[in-house]
């Protein structure tokens, strides 16, 4: 009987043992990487060309929501601004950060230590663009990746970059395109549709609630999910 009893407060404590360490680990923040039935990614200690993003935001319902993307990166269209992505990655640079511009029908912004769009990283690059003398034949269709810029020089940009929610190709030969999302683009779709308000620049791009990159991690991707 005592032994009985004994297996039974054993596996009383294993159980709430497992329970505490669930809890741990989903409030830790950080999945392990993506297993869906048409897509497998997994977070990796080494630099890869995919790049995983863990976000929340408010979607259009007025409820808090997280949600993943993952992008390929390109760097034989553009080697200097994949370069530079993937240092600011393995830096945990993007960690904490925010999409700072949402606008619906063409593409959300973020990545400003700042959050406000005037941040950068300290360092500045060359933009690999038409216009700045470099070929890159990425077209900024929906869910292409590429880098912002300020106004004033074609190598301004540094850390900030933008993911296309609508195709909008009349930025090709102007901005550095180098990577698409070839993963959840119902998470971009949801931080588009996130209310905004004016900015101090009167665009009405502003979200009222942070979108917030919760961080960003290298994965490894299956050949049938990259495909």
């Amino acid at each position: 009987m005592k032994t009985k009893n004994f297996v039974r407060i054993l596996s009383l404590l294993l159980l709430v043992c497992m329970t505490v360490t669930y809890f741990t680990a989903c409030n830790n923040g950080e999945k392990n990487g993506i297993d869906e039935d048409d897509f497998k990614a997994e977070i990796s200690s080494e630099p890869t060309n995919y790049v995983m993003m863990d976000i929340t935001y408010t979607n259009a319902g007025g409820k808090e929501t997280t949600g993943q993307l993952v992008m390929e990166l390109y760097p034989d269209v553009a080697p200097i601004t994949v370069e530079n992505f993937k240092d600011l990655v393995a830096d945990e640079f993007y960690d904490g950060l925010t999409f700072h511009r949402v606008y619906d029908g063409f593409m959300i912004q973020g990545g400003d230590p700042e959050g406000n769009g005037s941040g950068d990283s300290g360092t500045r690059i060359k933009g690999e663009f038409a216009a700045n003398g470099v070929e890159n034949d990425l077209s900024h269709t929906r869910g292409v990746v590429s880098m912002a810029r300020g106004g004033y020089s074609y190598d301004s940009a540094s850390c900030q970059f933008f993911i296309v929610h609508a195709d909008s190709t009349f930025l090709d030969g102007q901005y550095a395109s180098f990577g698409r999302v070839i993963y959840g683009m119902d998470t971009v779709d949801g931080i588009a549709k996130t209310a905004v308000k004016f900015n101090s620049s009167g665009e009405k791009t502003s979200p009222i609630n942070p979108v917030k990159i919760n961080y960003a991690k290298f994965v490894t991707v299956t050949d049938s999910a990259a495909e």
